[in-house]
């Protein structure tokens, strides 16, 4: 294997290479010519990548000589490299330099060359080592995976290579068979050719492959997997096995593996960007975006301030956060998600969406950014004025910051923009209630039932702001509070009948009945003494259901009331004249 030594891409699109033109050109004009019946097909050998530049051309040639040395013209037909190089230079490449996949696919094509070699070599301690894999022109994923060759020289290192492409080229005549089997819809054709091949080469990978695709095509998942695993474990580099190894894992719903092998397929080609894309996503679907993220962090290093990247990014740094257990790393991706959400919108302006700031308020607030998250969400709230969701992420920031007149204020504008919001009716209930803004809060609660809010919620938020009233009422011994805890109590149970609404209505009904009497007698007053026979009766309506759950509480309180009666009706026919 090749992993130490990397091709830098080209930095020009490869739709726009002159190698691609040129290829397209030669195909285009140039009528396919019949292979002589006195020649075999055309190899090419390309300069092999090196820290050396001169050993990769070195290299190259050694293998081709060893090649032309150990064939014939009627098996094989070695590509010049005069050839090579004049149709490098005419697009515009060195001759001396490694070319990215893409292009060497390219270039193969524009040689006539039906398969190609790609590879490393390095200096050893004792001379060097070649290691390669054949590649067909027609697709740059099919390839095999040749024996590292080692030798004091480099001849003879070449030679082993040389060796090593023969018995490597046994396997096409069936794969091409194979190929041309499935391209037609001819599987279980296709099944026996690439059997019939592998009888006589049986790690031909090239040929594994093909029969991978036709197992796939006849939905034989198992059969799959068998092969992909025998491919994979001589070749971690195989994409095509790779890739319908994650399938008929996904298949049979086996995610720990399907995982692995998506690791391995996005590792097995670096460059190729689209199918990280699709590796990311996959991830992501399935629930584990967080063995995503180194590989986006590569693919931001090496690709920067591509917009679409930058957006994957965005997303996978977002969902990594979101599903991540510990405190450390999940801030750590927020802050990435940050980051990358910035130079996002610095790149493509078009990405500052109200989704986008809503987002980033999420990401300041999951890193204890409270302040920041604020002054993100007031942004895009004075960007997206009507924009409910935008409206209603202001008020839970200004909410969560602690400015709660800002917080209604922009609740009301998350309610008016989408009257039918109910989490906007919840926030701007539960800011009233902390502003103890009373008439408000109820009638935010009776407007929220009418349009459709859960009544079970609202009740629930009734009941808090009742149980409040109620506490105050104990503390401070004022009849008003606890009226106030009835007109709430009365609400919740209006809205979703509750036998804590219950208890607590009698409970508040019995408090001011209490307090009442006393005050009646010591004011002699008519309205008191009638306000506490109103509630006494009231805490009677009330107790026996809320004894269903507080029954010695209730208890205790019916008790009571008995012994109030005599005193309220002498109250009322004393005072009430």
């Amino acid at each position: 294997m090749f992993t130490d030594l990397e091709v830098i891409p080209l930095k020009v699109s490869l739709r726009h290479s002159g190698l691609v033109l040129a290829a397209a050109v030669a195909m285009g004009s140039a009528p396919l010519v019949a292979q002589s019946t006195k020649t075999g097909d055309r190899v090419m050998i390309p300069t092999l990548q090196s820290s050396d530049k001169e050993l990769g051309v070195q290299a190259a040639e050694a293998i081709r000589n060893q090649l032309q040395k150990q064939t014939n013209l009627r098996d094989l037909v070695v590509v010049p490299k005069a050839d090579i190089n004049n149709s490098l230079t005419s697009s515009g490449y060195s001759t001396t330099e490694a070319l990215a996949p893409g292009d060497a696919k390219a270039l193969a094509t524009l040689v006539r060359a039906p398969q190609y070699l790609e590879g490393s070599v390095t200096r050893t301690p004792t001379g060097y080592k070649i290691d390669s894999r054949l590649i067909i022109s027609r697709d740059l994923t099919k390839g095999q995976v040749l024996p590292s060759a080692q030798a004091s020289k480099l001849d003879d290192a070449a030679g082993q290579v040389a060796k090593a492409i023969k018995d490597a080229r046994r396997q096409l005549p069936a794969e091409e068979e194979c190929h041309n089997d499935v391209a037609q819809g001819k599987y279980q054709e296709a099944v026996a050719a690439a059997r019939r091949g592998l009888a006589g080469y049986p790690t031909a990978n090239i040929l594994g492959a093909c029969l991978v695709e036709a197992y796939n095509a006849l939905k034989m998942p198992d059969s799959v997997i068998a092969v992909a695993e025998r491919i994979r474990s001589n070749d971690p580099r195989n994409v095509p096995a790779l890739k319908m190894l994650a399938e008929s894992y996904g298949t049979k719903n086996d995610i720990p593996k399907r995982l692995q092998v998506l690791s391995q397929l996005a590792a097995s080609d670096p460059t190729n960007i689209r199918m990280i894309q699709d590796v990311v996503a996959d991830m992501a679907r399935l629930g584990h975006p967080e063995l995503a993220v180194p590989l986006m962090r590569d693919l931001l290093q090496n690709n920067p301030g591509d917009p679409a990247l930058l957006n994957l990014a965005w997303l996978v740094y977002l969902n990594a956060a979101s599903t991540d257990t510990a405190p450390a790393t999940r801030a750590n991706a927020y802050e990435a998600a940050i980051n990358v959400g910035t130079e996002m919108v610095r790149v493509d302006t078009a990405a500052a969406t109200a989704d986008y700031y809503s987002r980033l308020a999420a990401a300041y607030l999951g890193i204890n950014q409270p302040q920041k998250a604020s002054e993100v969400a007031a942004l895009a709230a004075r960007k997206f004025p009507g924009d409910a969701s935008i409206q209603l992420f202001n008020a839970q920031a200004l909410y969560k910051a602690g400015q709660l007149q800002q917080a209604e204020d922009a609740a009301k504008k998350a309610v008016a923009a989408n009257p039918k919001n109910a989490q906007g009716y919840f926030l701007l209930a539960t800011i009233q209630g902390a502003l103890n803004k009373n008439d408000d809060l109820t009638a935010t609660l009776q407007t929220a039932r009418s349009n459709g809010a859960d009544p079970g919620s609202l009740s629930q938020l009734a009941l808090k702001a009742g149980s409040d009233a109620y506490k105050a009422g104990q503390a401070s011994k004022d009849i008003a509070d606890f009226q106030r805890a009835i007109r709430f109590l009365q609400l919740s149970d209006q809205l979703q009948a509750s036998a804590d609404a219950k208890f607590l209505l009698g409970a508040s009904a019995f408090s001011v009945g209490q307090t009442a009497t006393i005050s009646a007698n010591e004011k002699r007053s008519c309205d008191l003494a009638k306000t506490a026979r109103d509630a006494f009766n009231l805490a009677s309506m009330n107790l026996p259901a809320g004894g269903q759950k507080y029954p010695t509480e209730a208890a205790q309180l019916m008790t009571a009331i008995p012994q109030f009666t005599p005193a309220v009706d002498n109250e009322v026919k004393r005072f009430c004249k």
